[in-house]
């Protein structure tokens, strides 16, 4: 198969949209203090905060499109706006799981916030492996995109570490 027609099965737009939707998972994440935080209020954070950066994402989109062309914005704009950006919610609906497991009492809240980052982690290492692949790179560079992917992650984990302890 062709570079151009694996590549085309992507749409980058929305694979842009998830990432951006996993990092906020991931700093939402890092802002939630075990501690002081029950499941409902956690799941809340990473799901409410992606659907209020999903609808600012989609409010700036289309005014950056009214101001840039002067076309008026029709509310078939608005539908693919608020469609295109919703992978950040489908991000940080997959990111809101494993904080299911502590209202059913699989484990503490603590182990659910280190799943959910190993989760937001894990997405963004995929992503960088899917990214050599399709791009049919040299594995060195496959491995340089997977080792930029994660740290990207880890980094957000790190400044979680330092803000709580």
């Amino acid at each position: 198969m062709e570079e151009g027609q694996q590549t085309s099965r992507i749409d980058g737009h929305r694979l842009t949209e998830f990432i951006y939707g996993t990092v906020i998972g991931l700093v939402a994440v890092a802002g939630i203090n075990p501690a002081h935080t029950g499941w409902l209020s956690g799941l809340a954070v990473v799901v409410v905060g992606g659907a209020a950066i999903w609808l600012a994402h989609a409010y700036s989109t289309l005014m950056s499109h009214r101001i840039t062309s002067g076309v008026r914005i029709t509310g078939s704009d608005i539908a693919a706006a608020l469609s295109g950006s919703w992978p950040i919610v489908s991000a940080a609906l997959l990111m809101a799981v494993p904080l299911l497991g502590v209202a059913i009492g699989l484990y503490s809240m603590q182990i659910a916030l280190r799943l959910t980052a190993t989760v937001g982690v894990t997405i963004l290492a995929l992503v960088g492996i899917a990214a050599g692949s399709v791009a049919q790179a040299s594995w060195p560079h496959r491995i340089l995109l997977v080792v930029l992917s994660t740290a990207l992650g880890l980094l957000v984990v790190a400044v979680k570490l330092a803000i709580h302890h």
